[in-house]
């Protein structure tokens, strides 16, 4: 359908689309950049907000740290910690008063975190100061938390549990003899988890996790989540070499922009995950607006490839026209140029052409008269008179002697070899039939020669079936017989072999005769007819070669296409 239409609507149907295809990729780019600028700016914007819950994440972290420093270094606490189950009660109450008094005064001072103090001493003494633990120390949660803590210099952050019917996540220290390092027993500070959520519950469309290094959601703004573990998680498990960042991972089913940044006293994560279709909802108007532009870019640049569709086409069109006249055989219409572009030079081109086709048209003639020409010479030296003569003769003596089989076979092999010779009604035939032309021509001279000479022939299995001229070989083979063998002492030996090469059939002609000089190679009988007709049916870059030398034989290499019958 392509083929068919006119130029003008090819160019329009192939200007038009490249302009839709440019104006859909600058589109594409321009949506994809202000999508892009967003992602940047929402996570620019998320870093922020993680970094201020970072700090004042830390900033627990250190009060924490304050008040276990207090217990660490208190004289109270450690004399009550070592005291002995032996002990009166009167000195136990006395320790343990102390002990409240301590907490009591360090619980004012850090009031704001809303945090109970709990020890559990190795001695077996225990303390709470949550109202939910008195008279019930069941610490088995705390304890389990002992085999955790690879470092008894720091201070460890528990996991978030249900203790109570609160979510409460711990922060737990080794308390020790500062003079003998011996270890006294663990100092629990409870905390709700609701801690960690005042620390992001001012940020609005934050849906913030803190996770520690575990996997395991210690805080998050949907309360259901919380003790959970996202540790299988793939894109938690890119967390871990980074500090902070961001990237696009498929979370909970959903392409989302994941921001991250670590609070590194405290081993945890900051996570927050926002869904890319809540990212782009305000995309809608800028594309809205992308794609009116470009709708109206697209309607200018319609117009226009349909103008330089015209432009380009019209002197097309005379130039058809002008071919259209000379189609009838008017050589003499000629096309006005009005133009120096590649068209106006076709133009001109065209006029130039015209006025050679009659000189074309003659040079043509002359040479089919040429190529006939060759023809009638290559017959004429296959079947000339004295050829004849000499079968005839050879028939003649043959019938004297009674030999009639013989007389019966060289009579069929010159019927054939006369009927093929003067066949005109093709120019090619296969490599095949020339083989058979040729054993024919073959079986009447050693008739005549005798066991003068002996042709041995070497043809490959697919040459056979490729197409050569007719009458091609024979004026080389006659030329070897004649001039090359017949003058020789003694017996000779002509071989024939055809071979493909490189889509090119190659045949070769070798005698072991009297051979000639280099100066005579080229006025064989035959020799010229048969170069000359390779080149006219041809081309000029095929022929033949002729390699001879007085007393050292001929032979002559063939070059021709290698042309499949049916192809």
């Amino acid at each position: 359908m392509f083929n068919n239409m006119k130029i003008q609507n090819k160019l329009f149907v192939t200007i038009a689309p490249l302009f839709l295809i440019g104006v859909i990729a600058l589109t594409s780019v321009a949506y994809e950049a202000a999508k892009q600028s967003i992602v940047r700016q929402v996570r620019d914007s998320k870093q922020l907000l993680l970094q201020q819950v970072s700090e004042k994440l830390e900033s627990i972290n250190q009060s924490m740290l304050s008040v276990s420093n207090i217990y660490y270094l208190n004289p109270k606490v450690r004399d009550w910690l070592r005291s002995s189950p032996r002990s009166t009660e009167y000195e136990k109450y006395r320790a343990l008063k102390q002990v409240i008094e301590t907490v009591g005064d360090t619980g004012n001072y850090f009031e704001h975190l809303k945090y109970s103090t709990a020890f559990i001493g190795f001695n077996g003494a225990v303390y709470s100061s949550s109202p939910d633990e008195q008279g019930d120390y069941d610490f088995s949660e705390e304890l389990s938390m002992q085999e955790r803590i690879t470092d008894k210099n720091k201070m460890y952050w528990s996991d978030t549990y249900l203790h109570h019917g609160k979510n409460v996540f711990s922060a737990v220290r080794y308390l020790r003899d500062i003079y003998t390092g011996e270890d006294l027993g663990l100092l629990v500070l409870d905390f709700e988890e609701r801690l960690l959520f005042d620390a992001y519950k001012n940020l609005t469309g934050v849906q913030l996790m803190i996770v520690n290094d575990k996997g395991q959601i210690l805080s998050a703004r949907d309360e259901s989540l919380v003790g959970q573990s996202i540790g299988e998680e793939s894109y938690f498990l890119k967390l871990s070499p980074y500090t902070d960042g961001s990237f696009m991972a498929d979370a909970e089913g959903e392409n989302s922009l994941v921001t991250f940044r670590t609070v590194p006293q405290m081993n945890w994560f900051l996570i927050e995950r926002t869904p890319v279709s809540v990212l782009l909802q305000d995309m809608n108007q800028i594309r809205n607006l992308i794609m009116f532009a470009a709708i109206a870019i697209l309607i200018a640049l319609f117009a226009l490839s349909y103008y330089l569709s015209y432009r380009i086409s019209a002197p097309l069109k005379r130039l058809v026209g002008s071919m259209q006249q000379a189609q009838s055989g008017d050589f003499n219409v000629s096309v006005s140029v009005d133009r120096t572009d590649e068209i106006g030079l076709l133009m001109k081109k065209y006029n130039t052409m015209l006025s050679r086709i009659d000189q074309l048209l003659t040079q043509v003639q002359q040479e089919n008269e040429l190529k006939r020409s060759a023809e009638i010479q290559a017959l004429h030296s296959q079947i000339n008179p004295h050829f004849l003569y000499n079968t005839l003769n050879s028939i003649r003596w043959m019938a004297k002697t009674n030999n009639v089989a013989m007389v019966n076979r060289m009579i069929i092999s010159l019927v054939r070899l006369l009927r093929k010779s003067f066949r005109q009604d093709q120019e090619r035939i296969t490599f095949e039939e020339e083989l058979q032309f040729l054993s024919d021509y073959i079986f009447i001279q050693k008739v005549r020669y005798g066991d003068k000479f002996d042709v041995v022939f070497h043809i490959e299995e697919e040459v056979k079936s490729c197409l050569t001229l007719h009458l091609l070989l024979q004026p080389l083979l006659e030329n070897a017989i004649f001039h090359g063998i017949e003058p020789k002492d003694g017996n000779g030996l002509i071989t024939v072999s055809a071979w493909l090469s490189d889509d090119q059939l190659w045949i070769e002609i070798e005698d072991d005769g009297v051979g000639m000089d280099p100066d005579q190679s080229s006025r064989g009988l035959g020799i010229r007819s048969v170069e000359q007709r390779i080149k006219l049916h041809f081309g000029e870059q095929y022929g033949m070669k002729l390699e001879s030398s007085r007393g050292g034989g001929t032979k002559i290499t063939i070059r021709i296409p290698a042309i499949k019958q049916n192809s």
